[in-house]
């Protein structure tokens, strides 16, 4: 059994880090939008490499590399909450 106050740590990382890993594939999305094919799959493939090493090294030095599955749901719940949140600023900036 893992401790409450560790669990509350992984899942606010991991809904974190799924809105830090949304915005940094916008941002990356922006900057090859007009390059070539190859170079695009090739840093995007090096950036969820890089992304997925970060995410693990962080689940290791909070939770001793304990994975759990609702870890997974809130990085997806985090992804999905900035793509919502920025179609709402969107609209605003519309108006």
């Amino acid at each position: 059994m893992i401790d409450l106050s560790i669990q509350i740590k992984l899942i606010l990382f991991s809904l974190i880090f799924g809105i830090l890993f949304s915005m940094i594939l916008d941002i990356l999305y922006q900057f090859m939008h007009n390059k070539k094919k190859n170079i695009y799959v090739v840093v995007s493939i090096l950036n969820i490499l890089l992304m997925s090493v970060i995410y693990f090294v962080g689940i290791n030095k909070i939770g001793y590399g304990v994975f759990h599955m609702y870890s997974i749901f809130c990085v997806i719940v985090g992804f999905i909450s900035y793509d919502l949140i920025m179609k709402k600023l969107a609209n605003k900036c519309k108006k």
